[in-house]
């Protein structure tokens, strides 16, 4: 059996740290020269952040950051006169960026820990916390440039560097200054839009859970942005959670009103959803008490949610006033067109139903206006309202002998 020699592997450990060591030097050298090969250097330098023998020294950790910071500044300069950056350019200098931090806060650690006489002397300290506090503002450029490449993940990590590092217990008095709370909910906003951006090429809820979170710490700042709502009604559609999807879509409502009619919108879904018409009802009056009378569009769409409620409701008469009203404002509002043909369609049945000795000829009148209001939805837009040939093929072929042509077109359509 052949012996294995424990001098040989004695000195092959010996070579492999002395290797490193070398390694640590030429780097620095390298960033020392007049035009440092910054990516050269980081790649040259990483082994050595493992390496038992270098890795919990200060030196390559420091060197790292050098490069991380010296590489993204590059790009950023190459940007500023006018060079296009390309998404995988961006990304490496953004990755690199938010890399250099953890490397320089790394060796700001190291740095400190006291020797074997039990004093510290800090190397490179005072150049490190300098760096930190000079390149601080520039942490959100680098998120920017990582939103831009589609790197969501990374950007939500440069995001979160921007908002903990003024509070890292590690820099003490030398931390940059608190984020003003307007600065601090607007980069958790965008942190909870790489999440859900990120959920959406990955399909992982736990990124839709931190978006939430984000999200709800957004509130806490007074951040004014109506998105921070409908981002949240959106990952909490994505998690099927109705309760917190509510919260959103309520406190949306509560502070910007009908400016944004998808909150009110899930208000009311949610009330449809439960079968509480007078619930939802009590919503679309409350919108439209407070929309201006010049706002017609809106108007438009309340009315016609209302009246669509009193159909969903079975109240056909209720209904067709106020889909009525809905066409006052928006003569062209298709669904206030197509609604309110069924509810008169609806009112008809009722009424033959209820009169078994009427004939449909009595109708007629209803019936043509309802399809007249068929036809124009349908004008407005054939693919919603795909149901309409069918429609008006069945009125037309009711209506008998007088509409044969009509009927036959309108079947030819179905």
């Amino acid at each position: 059996m052949k012996k294995v020699s424990l001098i040989g592997l004695g000195l092959f450990t010996a070579f492999a740290a002395v290797a490193q060591t070398s390694v640590v030097k030429d780097v620095e050298h390298e960033l020392k020269s007049g035009n440092p090969d910054y990516a050269k250097a980081l790649q040259s330098i990483k082994p050595a952040l493992t390496n038992a023998e270098t890795a919990n020294t200060m030196m390559p950790w420091y060197l790292a950051g050098k490069a991380g910071f010296g590489l993204f500044d590059n790009a950023y300069k190459q940007e500023m006169v006018g060079q296009t950056l390309s998404a995988d350019q961006k990304k490496q200098a953004g990755v690199a960026y938010v890399d250099g931090y953890d490397y320089y806060l790394k060796a700001l650690q190291l740095d400190s820990i006291p020797d074997e006489k039990g004093k510290i002397k800090p190397k490179k300290s005072k150049e490190i916390l300098k760096t930190i506090n000079g390149g601080y503002p520039y942490l959100r450029t680098a998120a920017i440039f990582l939103m831009q490449a589609n790197d969501f993940d990374d950007a939500y990590n440069a995001w979160e560097l921007y908002v903990s590092l003024p509070t890292n217990p590690l820099l003490g008095k030398e931390a940059p200054a608190q984020l003003a709370d307007t600065l601090l909910g607007e980069s958790m906003f965008y942190q909870a839009n790489c999440m859900l951006a990120s959920d959406q090429i990955q399909q992982d809820k736990a990124k839709v859970e931190k978006a939430i979170k984000k999200l709800n710490k957004v509130l806490e700042t007074g951040y004014q942005n109506p998105d921070v709502y409908t981002y949240g009604i959106i990952a909490s559609n994505r998690l099927e959670d109705k309760a917190m999807k509510t919260k959103f879509a309520q406190e949306g409502y509560n502070k910007y009103g009908t400016a944004d009619i998808s909150f009110i919108g899930e208000l009311i879904n949610n009330k449809l959803d439960s079968e509480d018409y007078p619930g939802a009802i009590q919503y679309v009056d409350e919108a439209i008490a407070s929309t201006s009378p010049d706002n017609s569009e809106l108007l438009a769409q309340l009315y016609t949610i209302k009246g669509i409620i009193d159909f969903r409701s079975e109240d056909f008469n209720a209904a067709q006033g106020v889909l009525a009203k809905a066409l006052e404002y928006n003569p062209n509002y298709g669904d206030a067109n197509f609604y309110l043909a069924q509810a008169i369609l609806q009112t008809v049945d009722k009424a033959q139903l209820e009169n078994v000795n009427s004939n449909i000829l009595d109708y007629k009148d209803d019936m043509l206006k309802a399809a007249d209001l068929l036809k124009k939805a349908y004008d407005i837009d054939d693919v919603k309202y795909s149901s309409v040939p069918d429609n008006l093929y069945r009125i037309y072929y009711n209506l008998g002998a007088d509409f044969v042509d009509e009927s036959k077109y309108w079947e030819s359509l179905r």
